[in-house]
């Protein structure tokens, strides 16, 4: 039986859409592995140009990661080296090393899930990677003094495979990157001119050549696929692919905050933005529903994988999450519908009122939640933002304020993004679609308005003596073109969330690589035509005037491209490979020391230490508070009691911490006289420790920049007197 012509068209039509769709697939999963692959290999070489990484040995190379990354690096050794496997999955649930002499949850209180996936994956190709096809040792010479060390490299060496993981993380950055702006721009040109800014603000976008394992290198990838697949979500009407897109998000979501613990304001701001979303009638109340009912399967499917996080379960993203979502339940059915102006100003302050209710109620139940189970996990949080605006200071606030990363944004990097034009880029972005949501509008009002003219001319009403009377209705204008301004979810979403990100980056500069990638993001809507101010004569002239504006961007991208390759490095630190190694051979006992120095310890020498950089806990504040008072002005009495109470066998003064000086008066004598102002008067302790002999304190160890003391002279014995009877 021949095919009849009609069905072989329409066969061909469904061929030749299949074709086109597989084409489009190819050429953008192409194009995001091309730019994944450059960005891998990017910052694999800038690393490597900062520290001569492939010729330091082992223990250099853990002494490279300095505080928070060789504090998670050591997890990662755990799962590597313990036998069999589970025995380093106990040692971390039982961790004795990071809060002696107390047993941590390291899985309940550390975003430590990355360490151990990695070092599963790890072990897994184990036999494998130990060939000499994937490591290779050779001695280094490293200078008169200096005795000759064995360096292996490839990855088949731990620390090399754990870096590959990372690097490999950071070019799905820049693919998810490219693909989300192609999504929302609705245009391959836009996902490259994002990608291309990207590179020219790299400097803003991104840390993770200078400080790989941080945990916003490690869940900013995750984050850009979690909002491609969002706008995806907003845009898909099909029922199957966007129950396909909730599974896949749900599943994104849960990795997300299992990676970073800062995951929850981030999604916080989700939850905010959509309901905003929701009461201005952009979404509706099911896609509303469907993306809170994701979050609610995440947050619980994280909290007992994080095995009863405390600071996660007393968020304000949780009770926020719990506030909108009984409106959904049980209120989001008492709207107005919008007749007259009369409905339209009662629906306004309606709209203000339920965001202000959800918002206070959610602060309410936080507040409710914390004094009821006791935790205060996230205080510190609201202190920083407390002090950034009053003359609030502690010596926690002080200890994150005056850190860099956590200032206010600073000018250059908003003088940087706009010699690059990517401020202007985002503006104009902006004004083009506020203009095109307008326009549109306007345009359906017209259309409105003729159409239902048209039919009364066709309609006669009255009829009398011959004489036709034409009824005409009156329009009220704010109610027809708020009736039919029709704003696109997708991209009021992306501006939100870019404006929010820079809420955050203002107040914290370390947050930057969120606003500055999302700029890119949104920069890449500038490329569709759709949404030009320009009349459609002009339009014609738009490639010349894209040839004009990409040479600036590219300019700044040669330069920024230029200015990091040419930064030269090489890591060494003898006074501290001198003290850990004099640790390894001579000490046993747990140490008291800085957070950074703390965190090596423990890394590189596995001895137990008292406090360590993790501070989103109120016990490691309280450890470190107590710690850090060797550098303030109280006695030596009261440091003994602190450190015995401690159950700390050795303290350890550097130098840097006791003598150094500070432009922003943040050094910590100026930090302990604005902590305890009656103590300004007394001498430093770190200074009568290092110049004095003194009760309690005992110099074992000194070089030019450490000095260790044991706390007890364990040669004393006090034996109990005896009588004979």
């Amino acid at each position: 039986m021949e095919e009849s012509p009609k069905n072989a068209q329409d066969n061909a039509k469904v061929q030749k859409s299949i074709g086109k769709k597989v084409l489009i697939f190819t050429i953008l999963t192409g194009l995001a592995y091309f730019f994944g692959y450059i960005h891998y290999k990017y910052v694999s070489h800038l690393f490597e140009n900062d520290r001569n990484f492939l010729f330091l040995s082992d223990l250099e190379r853990e002494m490279s990661f300095r505080t928070e990354m060789g504090f998670y690096y050591s997890y990662y050794k755990i799962v590597v080296e313990e036998r069999p496997f589970l025995a380093g999955i106990y040692k971390i649930i039982f961790d004795r090393l990071v809060e002696y002499p107390k047993d941590v949850n390291a899985f309940n209180r550390f975003n430590i899930i990355p360490e151990v996936i990695i070092g599963a994956v790890y072990r897994y190709f184990e036999p494998w990677l130990n060939s000499t096809q994937y490591k290779e040792c050779h001695m280094v010479e490293r200078g008169p003094g200096h005795s000759p060390v064995e360096s292996c490299i490839g990855i088949g060496q731990p620390i090399f495979f754990y870096l590959e993981a990372i690097w490999w993380l950071s070019g799905l950055t820049v693919a998810a990157l490219f693909l989300h702006a192609t999504v929302l721009s609705q245009s391959i040109l836009g996902g490259i001119l994002a990608v291309i800014q990207y590179f020219a603000n790299h400097a803003e976008c991104t840390r993770v050549q200078w400080a790989p394992n941080e945990r916003e290198n490690l869940a900013v990838p995750l984050l850009l696929l979690q909002s491609w697949l969002l706008t995806l979500r907003l845009r898909e009407t099909s029922k199957k692919k966007v129950l396909k897109l909730e599974i896949v998000t749900l599943l994104i979501n849960i990795i997300c905050i299992l990676f970073w613990q800062f995951t929850q304001f981030i999604f916080l701001t989700q939850l905010a933005i959509f309901f905003v979303m929701e009461q201005l009638r952009i979404i509706d109340i099911k896609t509303f529903s469907l993306f809170l009912y994701s979050h609610f399967c995440s947050l619980h499917t994280a909290v007992l994988l994080l095995q009863g996080n405390d600071m996660l379960k007393c968020s304000l993203y949780t009770t926020f999450l719990i506030t909108i979502s009984v409106y959904c339940l049980f209120l989001s059915y008492l709207r107005i519908k919008i007749k007259n102006r009369i409905d339209l100003i009662v629906e306004s302050w309606l709209v203000i009122l339920r965001i202000l209710i959800a918002v206070s109620l959610s602060w309410y139940l936080k507040k409710l939640f914390s004094e009821y189970l006791e935790i205060e996990e996230d205080s510190h949080v609201w202190d920083i933002l407390y002090s950034k605006f009053t003359n609030y200071k502690t010596f926690h606030t002080l200890i994150y304020t005056c850190s860099e990363v956590f200032d206010f944004l600073q000018i250059s990097s908003i003088i940087n993004m706009t010699k690059s034009l990517l401020i202007p880029f985002v503006l104009l972005s902006c004004i083009n679609m506020v203009f095109h949501w307008h326009r549109d509008s306007i345009k359906s009002c017209e259309n409105e308005i003729l159409s239902e003219n048209t039919n009364k001319d066709n309609d006669e009403s009255v009829v009398e003596d011959s004489v036709v009377v034409k009824e005409e209705k009156k329009f009220d204008i704010l109610l027809l073109y708020l009736k039919n301004l029709r704003i696109e979810s997708a991209v009021f979403y992306n501006i939100s969330q870019m404006v929010v990100y820079g809420v955050m980056a203002a107040l914290v500069m370390r947050l930057k690589l969120l606003f500055s990638t999302q700029m890119c993001l949104v920069s890449s809507l500038i490329v569709n035509k759709e949404y030009y101010l320009l009349p459609k004569s002009f339009r014609k002239y738009v490639p010349i005037l894209w040839a004009i504006a990409i040479v600036p961007v590219l300019s700044e991208l040669s330069k920024n491209v230029t200015k990091e390759m040419s930064h030269i490095g090489e890591f060494n630190d003898y006074p501290q490979e001198e003290l850990l190694l004099w640790i390894s051979k001579e000490a046993t006992g747990a140490f008291a020391g800085s957070m950074p120095i703390s965190a090596t310890i423990m890394l590189s020498t596995r001895r137990p230490i008292v406090a360590h950089p993790h501070y989103e806990h109120l016990e490691a504040r309280k450890r470190a508070y107590s710690v850090y008072k060797v550098y303030g002005k109280f006695t030596l009495n009261n440091l003994y009691y602190e450190l015995n109470k401690l159950r700390a066998s050795y303290l350890i003064v550097e130098t840097k911490y006791c003598y150094g000086k500070s432009k922003k008066g943040c050094s910590f004598e100026n930090i302990w006289d604005i902590e305890v102002p009656a103590l300004k008067s007394n001498p430093k302790l770190c200074h009568t420790l290092l110049t004095e002999p003194v009760d309690h304190f005992y110099p074992v160890f000194r070089n030019q920049h450490y000095a260790v003391f044991r706390i007890h002279d364990f040669s004393i014995q006090y034996m109990p007197r005896s009588f004979d009877t």
